[in-house]
């Protein structure tokens, strides 16, 4: 049976990871390029800053306790997986 790196997994989550930095970048633009500057406009700039913050470093945080060289078999996940790719 074949089995791959844990590190593997964090390319896609790189992938939307850098798609959610991208869209953070586009909506402060936005808010602050097109909206009315206010006190309420500039209260939600900083409540989206703080939380992507927090949510980053939740993320991050988390990701830091898993061990990414270790071997992963997807027969541990789905044991039919085994069976049904064996020619009977």
């Amino acid at each position: 049976m074949f089995s791959f790196p844990l590190f593997y997994l964090l390319i896609p989550f790189g992938l939307v990871f850098l798609l959610a930095l991208l869209f953070f970048f586009f909506n402060i633009f936005h808010i602050k390029r097109y909206a009315i500057q206010s006190k309420a406009t500039s209260l939600l700039m900083l409540i989206y800053f703080v939380s992507f913050g927090v949510l980053t470093a939740l993320i991050g945080s988390y990701l830091l306790t898993v061990d990414w060289t270790e071997e992963f078999e997807p027969s541990e996940l789905l044991p039919s997986f085994e069976s049904s790719s064996r020619l009977e």
